[in-house]
């Protein structure tokens, strides 16, 4: 009885450590990958429409990182690369859902400054035609309350 069950833990330790495992753990790594990659052009457009990437450019780094990782420890310790991937694609997904309010944020910054530039540049052309109509009248009076005291003498 020990012996048969001593036989049956070895073939199941030999089947979960065989290659079809293997090519099913990759799997879960190219799949991770997937969605990293999914994740960073979803980043790529939030970044075209001017939002703050920073952050969101952080977080797909660990978890590139941490796909990486999990490729390392595959072979050696499958759990920690199952849960290293499964943190990874935990923090593509975040990534990816944050990177529409990052996009709207960006869109909705980007459109502000459009409105303080035409603003800024209506009150500029404003300013340049009170200038030019009442220019001559503002020299004039400022220029008699500067010299309003002062005497022109004759020399010679």
């Amino acid at each position: 009885m020990k012996v048969a069950l001593l036989s049956l833990v070895v073939v199941a330790l030999l089947v979960l450590a065989s290659p079809a495992t293997l090519a099913a753990g990759s799997a879960s790594i190219s799949g991770t990958t997937e969605a990293v990659q999914t994740a960073f052009v979803a980043v790529q457009a939030a970044g075209n429409d001017g939002g703050n990437i920073s952050s969101l450019v952080a977080q797909l780094n660990s978890a590139l990182a941490l796909v990486q990782k999990a490729s390392a420890e595959n072979s050696t310790n499958p759990a920690q690369a199952s849960s290293d991937l499964q943190s990874a694609l935990n923090i593509a997904q975040g990534v990816q859902a944050s990177a529409a309010g990052v996009a709207q944020q960006g869109t909705s910054s980007r459109q502000l400054q459009f409105e303080i530039s035409i603003v800024s540049a209506v009150v500029i052309v404003g300013i340049a035609v009170a200038i030019y109509i009442y220019g001559d009248r503002i020299f004039r009076r400022l220029w008699l309350r500067v010299y309003a005291g002062h005497l022109v003498r004759k020399v010679g």
